[in-house]
C-alpha cells in the first residue's frame, strides 16, 4: 500500500525499485524490469503484492540458500512431520532461537502473529 498510491493493486518498475531499496535490496533498473517481466504472466508491466512477496521471497532464499527442503527439515527437527503436517511446539522453537541461536528477534511477537487458533 505504501508504495502503490494510486491504489490499483499493483506497482510498477520505479515503485518495485524504491520497495526493494527501503527493504534493504538494491537493484538496477534492468533488473528490476526483468524481476517483473518474469512475474507478470500479462506483460502489463506492473506486479500485485502476491507477486511481489514471491519474488522477494524467491530472491532471498537464492542469497542466503534456504530453500524449501531447508525449511521443512528445520520444522521436522522442531517435531513437525515430513510431509509438513503437524505443529511444532512454541516454547521449544523460543528456546531454540534465544537460547541455542542467540537471536534477537522477537519470536513471541511472531508466533503470537501466526498462531491462528491461539494453541502456541
Amino acid at each position: 500500500m505504501a508504495y502503490d498510491h494510486e491504489q490499483f493493486g499493483y506497482i510498477s518498475v520505479h515503485d518495485l525499485r524504491a520497495a526493494l531499496e527501503k527493504a534493504g535490496e538494491i537493484v538496477t533498473e534492468d533488473e528490476a524490469y526483468w524481476m517483473i517481466a518474469v512475474s507478470d504472466p500479462e506483460n502489463s508491466g506492473k506486479i500485485q503484492f502476491a507477486q511481489f512477496k514471491h519474488l522477494i521471497t524467491e530472491k532471498r532464499e537464492n542469497e542466503q540458500g534456504t530453500s524449501e527442503a531447508d525449511l521443512l527439515d528445520a520444522f521436522v527437527a522442531m517435531g513437525g512431520q515430513d510431509d509438513g503436517d503437524g505443529a511444532i511446539n512454541a516454547e521449544k522453537l523460543i528456546y531454540t532461537i534465544k537460547v541455542e541461536f542467540e537471536m534477537t528477534i522477537d519470536i513471541e511477537a511472531l508466533i503470537k502473529e501466526i498462531d491462528e487458533d491461539g494453541s502456541g
